[in-house]
């Protein structure tokens, strides 16, 4: 006896095979770049990126087909000191102004359960470009209430991740003196929210924060 597929099951499991990645926008309004060094063994110095966005290509059907794309404006490094700051965007260190562009592209996402997993990807810093993993989950997947004003129900996904780079992978070797109060590795830790775009308007709140 011979089996007949429905004609809807084909096409469903066509459309999967072929299905395109559905493209996330960062909401800027809740999106955090942070980053943490050693300062000669003592309280570790902390800052941040104020400037950045990227590019989201999420397949949840297939996670490792998903794209991510992120760029950081260097000039935007934030350690709530401005003398060090102004040392950090020079040639020393980030050469803001010979680079002024940080940028991460994506080249393999591992999960490694249905909420979290490893993003590896070419990080360019100082237009020296070397691989960095960072380890990521997805914090609530959900939708927001109607009452907000100007959230249009729009679903929203928040995630955190952290990894760490080596500044000496970037040709960033300046080294004060012996026991410098810069460290050699840097840690990173972001948080951010996704959220699904798509068919809002101008007023959506978290789709246009920050645009």
């Amino acid at each position: 006896m011979t089996r007949t597929i429905p004609i809807a099951a084909l096409l469903l499991v066509a459309s999967q095979a072929h299905a395109e990645p559905t493209e996330w926008t960062l909401d800027l309004g809740h999106a955090h770049v942070g980053w943490e060094i050693n300062h000669m063994g003592l309280s570790r110095t902390v800052g941040r990126f104020n400037s950045f966005d990227g590019t989201f290509l999420i397949d949840e059907a297939a996670p490792e087909n998903s794209q991510i794309t992120f760029t950081v404006d260097a000039a935007s490094v934030d350690s709530n000191h401005q003398q060090r700051d102004d040392h950090l965007r020079h040639a020393d260190y980030l050469n803001a102004a010979e680079a002024p562009k940080i940028t991460f592209a994506s080249t393999d996402i591992l999960m490694l359960t249905p909420t979290s997993g490893k993003l590896t990807g070419d990080l360019t810093l100082r237009e020296q470009t070397a691989p960095v993993t960072l380890d990521f989950t997805m914090v609530r997947d959900r939708t927001y209430p109607d009452f907000i004003p100007n959230y249009e129900e729009v679903r929203v996904v928040g995630f955190e991740a952290s990894g760490e780079i080596l500044r000496l992978d970037h040709g960033m070797d300046f080294i004060a003196f012996l026991d410098s109060p810069t460290g050699l590795s840097v840690d990173l830790d972001l948080h951010f929210d996704l959220v699904q775009c798509a068919g809002t308007t101008d007023a959506n709140i978290p789709c246009t924060w920050g645009r």
